[in-house]
Order: structure tokens, then sequence, then C-alpha cells
């Protein structure tokens, strides 16, 4: 069974990147929570119980043994019964008067007393409890008290009009179930003289002999059936043929008429063989021979018609045969005959079977019959009696009625709110607060179509990971310090290091002979950080002392300049041109072992200009002169840049940045470079929020390395001991 790993990690980024609509949606919940808690009126509880028995007058009407059943669910029914009267609208009014009376400051309406009450019944007792919310504590325990009061008083009244019509009830219904008690006492008596039911013991006795008898009948036929089927299919296999075809070869083989015909037309058909080998075919006794043998065939055609009476047999093969072919013939037949005549004994037998089974079927009905009418006149005569008995007991208690309900506890004045405690609603606002938030960020995070995180960047380019580099400026620097390259101001920073895993992760074809590389650098779209990628990779190289040229391809939005703080009139649109030498003035030195070919300026298409042999010519005769060419192309999303030139490099280079790359734009340039069919080296994830450990970690290190130095991050170059911290990068 898979296991799905909790990612932390990813949780917690997406709450730093929506922790303010976060904030601010549990902010608003939690005000809103807090304003209600200050604004909301104090609520007064009063509650008073009253206590029911179980009603007698129920069960002088004979229906004690219906309440007794189950006395759990008879409980709680009557309680909620109760509760509903309790809340009926003519007790409320009776209970409001008396409540208005009494109250002379206020005068409460019957729609607030309804909403402020409510009837509980205690599980597992035969308690209601009565409670009423209220603003004022005083008014709170006197509606629960008069309510109570004037509840019982009804109930009284109820009960002993309860009696009274109990008694009536009674009194009516004796004549009816006497009356049902003599009808019944007849039907048991009619019923057993008209079926006779003294001797039905005796008669299911005979009857059952009887089925055990005709079924071993029915039993031994079938035996004796299957014998015989398979006789007749052993006979059927021998000669080829059914009993009806056999009965057809009997009738036939017995016609003398038949086989008379048959031999002289056999004889004519032996001299007609004879006339032929001895005449020619139209010789005159050939033709009367052949003549012969037609009224011969019509002749047998007429008897076989008559003595089969229309049938035909399949061949004259079947109006002869030998002797023992007709003793299995006749053996055939016979045990057909024989077998039909077991079929119909077997319907015979098996239909004296069904009468003797409707028979015995027919008994228990009756039985059972007879025990349904004594059933009813049990019934009627308990039901009489015990009427009988309930009319002698009402008439006693009739006139000492007592309610089944009493108040065991009046209701006190409340002395606190229910609701003056504000832990709870806070809590609840806090709870609201918290899940609304985390839908908001759900619903953003759901509609977000950018790429968040460099695990989520994997899985879309499925290219290996060249390197992660960290966030090293924002938004509060100045343009400049945002163009910066960190390789060279800051050595010993974790960011360098990132690009330094970057250069040591970088793996050519080894079908790759020559010593330069050509490296392309593109992205999905603008602002992932391609073009300080390729500076700070320029940089790493150098660092190594491999001689670096960079080529500023993005001729639409040239950056190179800025981020080298050089000019930008003379560079590659001048070369391709021919407008300045290969070597002269267009490369411009901005670093030991690192050289920038900026774009220039052209008024001829740009699109030409990076398509154009000169373009190809110009790479090649630049990988000669350096150890790596850095290409910056445009993104692959705005321009063909970079398709275009990747035909002429020895790798690509994609950059992405989480939180700038679109899903929909990634997944783009992807399909368009592997339809390009180039080498890709990898992606790089651009722009990944530093770790504060690790941040910590390396300004410790630059701090306390050679603290009185004159260091300046220009003079990168002057460090001896590069190379050997940088031993495991290898020339290629």
């Amino acid at each position: 069974m898979e296991v799905t790993e909790l990612d932390l990690h990813k949780y917690w980024y997406i709450l730093k990147r929506r922790w303010l609509p976060a904030v601010a949606a549990f902010g608003t919940v939690m005000g809103i929570t807090y304003l209600h808690t200050l604004s909301r009126v104090p609520i007064y509880q009063a509650q008073g119980e009253l206590l029911f028995r179980q009603d007698r007058s129920s069960s002088l009407i004979g229906l004690q043994s219906a309440t007794q059943a189950n006395p759990t669910t008879q409980n709680d029914t009557s309680l909620a019964t109760e509760a509903k009267v309790i809340r009926s609208i003519p007790i409320l009014q009776q209970a409001l008067e008396q409540i208005n009376e009494a109250s002379q400051n206020t005068t409460l309406s019957l729609e607030s007393l309804r909403q402020g009450l409510d009837i509980v019944a205690v599980e597992g007792t035969e308690i209601l409890q009565v409670v009423y919310r209220g603003e004022e504590p005083e008014q709170a325990a006197l509606i629960v008290n008069q309510l109570m009061n004037v509840y019982v008083s009804k109930n009284l009244l109820n009960n002993r009009a309860a009696a009274i019509s109990a008694g009536n009830f009674i009194t009516a219904q004796l004549p009816k179930v006497k009356a049902n008690l003599q009808r019944a006492d007849l039907a048991v008596r009619n019923f057993k003289e008209k079926n006779q039911l003294t001797n039905i013991e005796q008669s299911q006795t005979a009857l059952a002999a009887n089925i055990e008898r005709v079924g071993s009948q029915i039993d031994a036929v079938e035996a004796q059936l299957v014998d015989l089927n398979s006789r007749t299919q052993s006979l059927q296999r021998q000669l080829g043929m059914n009993p009806q075809q056999a009965m057809t070869i009997a009738t036939i083989s017995q016609s003398s008429a038949i086989q008379g015909v048959l031999a002289e037309l056999q004889t004519v058909q032996r001299q007609i063989a004879d006339a032929r080998s001895r005449y020619r075919d139209d010789h005159p006794i050939l033709d009367s021979l052949q003549e012969r043998e037609a009224r011969f065939q019509q002749l047998l055609q007429t008897q076989t018609n008559q003595v089969l009476q229309g049938q035909t047999p399949n061949g004259n093969n079947q109006l002869q045969v030998g002797q023992i072919q007709q003793d299995l013939i006749s053996d055939l037949i016979a045990a057909e005959i024989e077998r039909q005549g077991l079929i119909s004994q077997q319907a015979t037998l098996t239909q004296q079977q069904k009468a003797y089974l409707q028979k015995a079927t027919n008994l228990p009905r009756l039985e059972q019959q007879q025990r349904e009418l004594e059933r009813e006149l049990s019934a009627a005569q308990s039901t009489y009696e015990a009427l009988l008995r309930s009319l002698q007991e009402i008439k006693v208690i009739e006139n000492r009625t007592v309610g089944n309900v009493q108040i065991i506890e009046y209701a006190q004045v409340p002395s606190g709110a229910i609701n003056a405690s504000n832990t709870s609603a806070l809590a609840a606002g806090s709870l609201a607060g918290l899940m609304i938030a985390g839908g908001i960020v759900y619903l953003l995070e759901l509609t977000d179509k950018k790429i968040k995180t460099a695990k989520e960047a994997r899985e879309i380019f499925e290219y290996k990971l060249l390197g992660t580099i960290p966030l090293f400026h924002n938004e509060s620097q100045t343009e400049r310090e945002q163009w910066r390259v960190p390789v060279l101001a800051e050595p010993r920073s974790f960011i360098t290091e990132s690009y330094r895993m970057l250069l040591a992760n970088l793996k050519f074809p080894p079908s790759l002979d020559r010593s330069s590389r050509v490296i392309l650098v593109t992205s999905s779209i603008p602002k992932e950080g391609k073009s300080t990628t390729c500076a700070n990779l320029a940089a790493v190289m150098a660092l190594l002392n491999y001689k670096v040229l960079i080529i500023d391809a993005d001729l639409r939005h040239p950056s190179q300049h800025q981020i080298w703080e050089i000019a930008n009139h003379i560079g590659l649109m001048n070369t391709i041109t021919k407008r300045v030498g290969v070597n002269k003035k267009a490369i411009q030195p901005v670093a030991k072992n690192i050289d920038v070919l900026t774009t220039g300026t052209s008024e001829s298409d740009l699109g030409i200009l990076i398509d154009s042999r000169s373009m190809s010519t110009l790479i090649t005769q630049y990988a000669k002169q350096y150890d790596y060419l850095i290409i910056d192309t445009p993104p692959l999303s705005i321009a063909a840049d970079a398709s275009i030139l990747s035909k002429v490099v020895d790798g690509v280079i994609l950059v992405t940045r989480p939180g700038i790359a679109d899903i929909s734009s990634s997944r783009f340039a992807k399909e368009y470079l592997d339809q390009s069919g180039q080498n890709i080296l990898g992606i790089v994830v651009n722009g990944i929020p530093l770790d504060n450990t690790l941040h910590s970690y390396y300004r410790h290190v630059e701090n306390n390395t050679d603290a009185g130095s004159d260091f300046k991050p220009s003079d990168f170059i002057k460090i001896k001991d590069w190379r050997n911290t940088l031993r495991f990068f290898r020339r290629p």
C-alpha cells in the first residue's frame, strides 16, 4: 500500500506566500466575533422540572398490554407528546395572561414566550425540564413557574375527563364485544360440522400412504424408461435412422407390390447395362429398354406414394433391406412402442400424485382455518372478560382521580447570565477564522497557475536539475544593486557556492572532442534571471582560469551591458552586419578571463540577423578563442532565437524561477525544447528564498576569514587558493 508523505515544507512555503490574506481573513473574523460579544444582550435561564406517572385511564379500556410492550419507547413518545402539549397555544395563552398580571412593568407577547421557551426530556427518566431564556432573571423564573402551574391544572381536569370518557366507552363497547363472542363461538361449531374435521388425522395418514405408493411406482417407471431410452438410442445408432424412418422402411419392405416393381426395375437396369456394352447409345434396343426403365420408375413412385401416403423415402437403397437390418428395425419399433407406453404410464401416475398432494395440501389449510376461528373465539372471550373487570374498577376510582404529573422543582431566579463568558464565542470565532483563512489560501493557490517550488519545476520540465540559485536581491534594492554579480561581490557566500555547484553539474556529450564549450542560456518567460545566471556562471568559470565570452543575443531586451556597466554602442549586431571586425571594439573585457559581446545596434531585421550564416560563423570563430561561450538568448515564449541558436551550441540551460514562471509557459517551453532535438543540459531553478541558517553560516565564514585583510569584492581574481578550493572541477 502506497503511503503519501506529508510534505510540511510545502505547506510552510504556502503559508509564507499567502500569509497576508490569511491574516486579514482571520483578523476580520476575530474582529467581528469580538464586536459581537461586546454588543450582545445578557440572557438569563430559569428551569423547572415535571414528573410524569403512568396514566391508568388507558389500562381501564383494555390497552394495558399494548402500552407495556415497549416501556422505553412508550415513555419517550409520551414525554414528547406532553412537551408538545405544554407548548400548545391554549396553555401558553392562559399562562401568558397570569404572567402579564403578575408582571406590572413589562408586557410579554406570545411570540416572545414561544421563542424563549424550551422543553427538554431527561433521558432515561420520566421527567421534563421546562426552560425559559430571557433578558430579565425574575421574569424568566416567573414564566417557568406559571407555565408549570397552568399545565398541572389542565392535566387534572383532563385526567378526570379521561376517566369519565373511559367508563362511557366501556359501557358502549360491552354489547358489541358480547355479540362478537357469540358470533365467534357459532363460527367454530359450523366449521367443524361442515368439514368433518374429527377424522383429520386419519385422512392425513391415508393420504401420506397413497403419496408414498404412487411415488414408488413413478420411480420404477422412470428406471424402466431410462433403460429403454438407452436401448432405443443404441438401435438408432446401429441403423442410422430414427423410429419414424424405421417404420417407413418396414412398411416398404413388407409391400409385395413395391418389391415386385423394384425387382422388374432392377432387371431392366441390368439389361440396359448389358446393351450399352454391345450397342451404340442411339440404338433402338437401348431406347426401348430405357423407356421400360422410365415406366417402372414411374410405377415404383406411384406404388410408394400409395403405401407411404405421401411420404418419400430417401432413396432406392431404403426400398430393400437385409434380414439383419429388418430384425434391428423390428426391435427399434418394438422398443419405441414400449417407450411410448411407459411415458403414458408415467404421466398417469404423475397426475395421480398431484391429486393426492392437492388433497394433502387442503388439510393443513382447513386445520389453519380452524385454529384461526378458535383464536378469534379466545380473543373475544378475553376482551369481554377484561372489559367487565375494567368497568368495575372505573366505577370505584372515577370520583377520586388524581393527575399523573407533579412539579418536583420550581424555577429559581438565575444569579448570572448564561452568555456572560466570551471564551466559547472567541474559540468558535478562532476556529471559523482559521477555516476561512485556510479556504482563502486554498482558493488562491488553486487559481495561481505559477510554479511555486523547485520540486514543482522539476516535475514539469523533467530535466536534470543543475542547481538551485537563492534569491540575492529584493524590491528595496536599487536597480544597480539588483544587477550586481554576487560571485564577484560576495565570493564566500552561499549564492556563490550555488553557482559553483551549477558548474560542477554541467555534463557535455562524450562525442564533443573540442576543448571549448558553447552554452546557450534561455528561459520560458522574461524576468526569470537568465541574464544574471549567465553573468554569475561566467564569473565562476573565470575563477578557475577559464577564458569566457558572454554573448548577449537577447536583441530585444539586452541586459548584459547593464550588469557589467559597459557601453552598448557596438556589439553583436554590428559584427554580424560586418560594420566592425570580429576582434575589434565589439568585445569588451569586464574582468579577468571574462569578455562580453553586447547586442550593439542595427537597423536590420533581428530575426534575420540571428538566423544568418554570419551568426553561425561568428560563434565558430569565437569558440576557437575561448574556453567557454555563454549565449544569453530571449525567452522561448517571446522569440524563436533560442531555438535557432540551439543548432550551433553544445548544450542548452533552461532557467526557471518559481513565482515568476507559469505552468502553461513552462510546458510550452519544454515541448519546444523537446521538439528541437538539442542537448538539454538541465534546468536552473532561480530565485529560491535563502534559508536563514545557511545564510548565517556563510556570513560567519566570510566575516571570520582574514579579518585584517584589505579584501575587496572586485579583487576576487587575486585570491590564490581558489583553485585548491575548487579542485573537484576538471578542465574539459
